[in-house]
């Protein structure tokens, strides 16, 4: 494997959400089916009043889950009634069940980040892919298996089967175990500054910072430089070029 390549990866480590499968579109897509159902229109006067709010919390929620700070069942249930609370709405069952509908609506959605698919057919004969996700397992799978992503990989480690979350050493660790790989071998390709690229960095793994929303790589200032950054998926074929 790798023979002609003069960089020593082997296994490439994807991150799912916004990396590869398009978190932002099919969020919305999912949460808007879920606006209609519950009849919010009620409560705001626009969806994109309440998706701001939804937003908002959820990734507050986000980071601290990220932490290990709060549960997930907590995280399911909260991110759907704060945007209630202001309301007058206290009823986490309906909170609850707000939760596990958007998220079956979501692994329903299957649109994929640009070039997701053609990056894959180029990488999947040359490298051994691998996801690593802070995603629930429930909906992760399914997103894999119904947008077409899931045949191109050998290992889905996600974090609430490891025990750790992204950035945690810990999750790194297992996943090179997993693999039998040293750190040489691998490179972390993600969306997430924090979770992929600095988890990653700080365990002494190579990192790709994928950037989609960004037109060029020009005048980005970050703590600490990634190994790799791009703003197209394409762009990573030629970097990992036989």
């Amino acid at each position: 494997m790798n023979k002609h390549n003069t960089l020593p990866y082997k296994f490439l480590l994807f991150d799912l959400d916004d990396t590869l499968w398009n978190f932002k579109e099919n969020s919305k897509a999912a949460l808007e089916d879920i606006f209609d159902q519950y009849n919010l229109q009620y409560y705001y006067a626009t969806f994109d009043e309440y998706a701001k709010s939804y937003e908002e919390n959820n990734q507050a929620l986000w980071r601290l889950y990220g932490k290990q700070q709060i549960t997930k069942s907590f995280l399911h249930v909260e991110r759907f009634l704060a945007p209630l609370r202001p309301f007058g709405i206290l009823d986490t069952s309906l909170a609850g069940k707000m939760g596990t509908a958007y998220l079956d609506r979501c692994a329903e959605k299957t649109t994929t980040m640009p070039h997701a698919i053609e990056t894959l057919e180029y990488l999947c004969p040359k490298y051994d892919l691998s996801i690593i996700s802070n995603g629930f397992g429930e909906v992760q799978y399914k997103k894999l298996h119904r947008s077409g992503l899931s045949s191109y990989f050998s290992h889905v480690f996600l974090s609430e089967t490891i025990g750790y979350h992204k950035p945690k050493p810990e999750f790194f660790n297992e996943v090179l175990c997993e693999l039998g790989a040293s750190k040489e071998e691998c490179l972390v390709i993600g969306d997430n500054y924090e979770a992929d690229i600095e988890g990653a960095m700080n365990f002494g793994l190579d990192q790709v910072y994928y950037l989609p929303d960004k037109l060029s790589i020009d005048n980005i200032v970050l703590p600490h430089p990634p190994t790799h950054i791009i703003c197209d998926l394409l762009s990573l074929c030629v970097l990992l070029k036989y």
